[in-house]
């Protein structure tokens, strides 16, 4: 018997080309890197009370970096959805589309960082930052410890080097993944384990190895099977009541093995700690994302409207330049003494109110300015720019 009305909405097919969660968790990331990016300059405490209501985000927030591997994981996702829906580009066009993407941003990104660093007081080392930015700009910066931690540049910029490390393998490894997954999902995982535990773990000092594309295979591989996945059940003709159930399930599986992660890092001090906490706790916690960014995507429809809508989806948007500048600029803010604050030492070693929360609030509101004027004045136009020039260039 067809279904009609508000139960056909509630369990019709999710679009294979589109994952309605991926929205929402891009936009939950960004915002909880972010937060915790944040926090971290300002100490303001993350329990939030509106009246008798009382919202306790300690955990979250002080393990906010966790959020980078979730990210990572979606980029798999996503990146290999149009392999599982049998619409392979071949490398060049994989290559162009991506630098089409993250260039202009990038580079705008470099541009002001480059003569914020030449401005600085005192400043002459300048073959040192020759060599920074030559390592950022050739997407390598992740390898040094010059370029990674004291980079004068922008730290959170080392995802963009794993990110386009990865490209260089996709346009081989994707093809590989749709025809066998099973095998290259438990070889992606494999190799991550070896590295992890192999090469990463007994080392004395992990800090700039802990973050290398080896040590996030499963992260990636966690991506690429959900897609694989998804794209499959998306498409089953029968039983929807039943996927979106399951689909629900999942999603809500994942909230809960997610939390659990991050309660269980939370618990850890010492930045030893933390950092083998991490590399321990990650593939259980891409897993977990996996799950929610699958089982979400597949949900009832209700649901999905909730993970993906047009808010939502204009702040997807603007993620990825928000995520650029937000660290940056929450620094230079607080260099800057805005919000002016009177404490001699950082107020937030003085635990200065309200300057706290209004410096807290203002980060966000200016990282999300900077992102919607980057993303609207610079990625969208020079990404169109592009596309014209290469149809053109087809044209002939």
């Amino acid at each position: 018997m067809k279904k009609t009305g508000f139960l056909a909405r509630a369990v019709s097919p999710a679009p294979p080309e589109h994952a309605a969660a991926g929205d929402f968790l891009r936009v939950f990331c960004v915002f909880m890197i972010a937060w915790y990016h944040i926090w971290q300059q300002s100490w303001l405490s993350p329990r939030l009370e509106i009246g008798p209501v009382a919202l306790d985000m300690t955990v979250p927030v002080r393990t906010g970096y966790m959020f980078v591997d979730l990210m990572l994981m979606l980029s798999g996702f996503l990146l290999y959805l149009p392999y599982a829906n049998s619409r392979e580009r071949s490398p060049r066009a994989f290559y162009l589309r991506r630098a089409l993407r993250i260039l202009p941003s990038y580079w705008l990104c470099m541009a002001v960082m480059l003569a914020f660093a030449l401005a600085e007081p005192g400043f002459s080392d300048g073959a040192g930052l020759a060599r920074d930015l030559a390592a950022h700009l050739g997407f390598v910066h992740n390898l040094f410890y010059e370029t990674y931690v004291r980079t004068r540049l922008n730290v959170v910029l080392w995802t963009l080097a794993v990110e386009v490390q990865f490209y260089l393998i996709l346009p081989v490894l994707a093809p590989a993944f749709r025809r066998q997954p099973v095998v290259c999902y438990l070889a992606m995982v494999g190799a991550a384990l070896c590295f992890q535990r192999l090469w990463t773990h007994p080392m004395a000092d992990t800090t700039i190895f802990i973050n290398r594309l080896p040590n996030m295979l499963d992260v990636y591989a966690n991506g690429m099977l959900a897609a694989e996945l998804y794209v499959r059940l998306a498409k089953a003709a029968r039983r929807r009541g039943l996927i979106a159930a399951l689909g629900t399930l999942a999603c809500a599986a994942g909230i809960w093995g997610a939390a659990r992660v991050l309660t269980a890092q939370c618990h850890l001090s010492g930045y030893d700690a933390l950092r083998l906490g991490q590399l321990d706790h990650r593939f259980a916690f891409s897993l977990c994302g996996a799950a929610f960014l699958a089982g979400g995507s597949l949900s009832f429809g209700g649901v999905r409207a909730l993970l993906s809508n047009r808010a939502v989806r204009f702040l997807s948007a603007l993620s990825f330049n928000f995520y650029i500048w937000h660290q940056w600029l929450a620094v230079r803010l607080k260099q800057w003494r805005i919000p002016p604050y009177l404490s001699f030492a950082d107020p937030n070693q003085a635990g200065e109110m309200p300057w706290q929360l209004h410096y807290t609030l203002l980060c966000f509101l200016a990282a999300l300015l900077a992102a919607a004027l980057v993303t609207y004045l610079v990625e969208r136009p020079c990404a169109r720019l592009g596309k014209r020039l290469l149809e053109r260039r087809a044209a002939l």
